[in-house]
């Protein structure tokens, strides 16, 4: 099974670089949506902003995205994210990490597809992604070394490189299929941090994000897409309402 790399997905054109002496900080989309779920009661939270819906991380319309779930059992099963985990552990900064978190969302694990999904697209999107998928037969996907992003900066990410239809991006065919815009850019949020990195814990975690960007983390199948409902960012409240499986033929 062929899978896309770099030269198909977006991922570097996105990616985070620290220079020397830079710090991690959270920005305003991290301070909203992501730290009052994280660090209840932190100091730089924002508890609420004009022209959003957010109060404290949570919003009372739920919002659908079309996912591709991630089997966090498999992904830790893994070897080489086995010691990709454990040398993020053995830095001092990984005492920021809110572990806890991390295990309370292991049962939510996703990448989104499409999102923004309105109530009455479902049933399309739905129906149109099943016929997409009819013809591929097996997916699979790899997960990435760290991606650390512009946006959202608490969160470090493992990239998806997803498989190859006749040379294409299979969940690009599924975005087309749905009338979304083809992004090349799928992620699964995995860390999330608690408080902010001095210049060295920075300096430590770009170089732990250099050393590991090339590798494959894990390589799981890919058994079904769903439609996500949430009413958090962080999917915590994330239930699933449609579920399409993808042929293992």
């Amino acid at each position: 099974m062929k899978f896309c790399n770099d030269t198909v997905m977006a991922f570097d054109a996105s990616r985070r670089v620290f220079g020397p002496g830079e710090t991690l900080t959270f920005d305003d989309a991290y301070r909203l949506a992501h730290l009052p779920l994280v660090a209840p009661g932190h100091a730089e939270i924002i508890a609420g902003k004009d022209g959003t819906d957010y109060r404290n991380g949570r919003y009372d319309t739920p919002r659908h995205s079309l996912v591709v779930p991630i089997d966090a059992q498999a992904l830790g099963r893994s070897e080489t994210f086995q010691a990709f985990e454990a040398e993020l552990r053995s830095f001092s900064f990984s005492d920021k990490i809110a572990w806890q978190l991390g295990r309370e969302r292991a049962g939510k694990l996703h990448a989104t597809i499409v999102g923004g999904l309105s109530e009455p697209d479902i049933a399309r999107c739905v129906q149109a992604v099943t016929v997409a998928l009819a013809p591929l037969g097996a997916l699979a996907l790899r997960l990435g070394g760290p991606f650390l992003g512009r946006i959202n900066t608490g969160r470090i990410y493992l990239p998806v490189y997803p498989c190859c239809h006749h040379d294409e991006d299979v969940f690009g065919l599924v975005q087309q299929a749905c009338g979304a815009r083809q992004t090349r850019f799928h992620v699964v949020g995995l860390y999330h941090f608690a408080a902010a990195l001095t210049a060295a814990e920075t300096t430590d975690l770009a170089g732990l994000a250099e050393r590991w960007r090339r590798r494959v983390l894990a390589e799981l199948p890919v058994t079904s897409l769903a439609v996500m409902a949430t009413n958090d960012d962080l999917a915590l409240s994330g239930r699933i309402v449609a579920t399409i499986p993808v042929s293992g033929e």
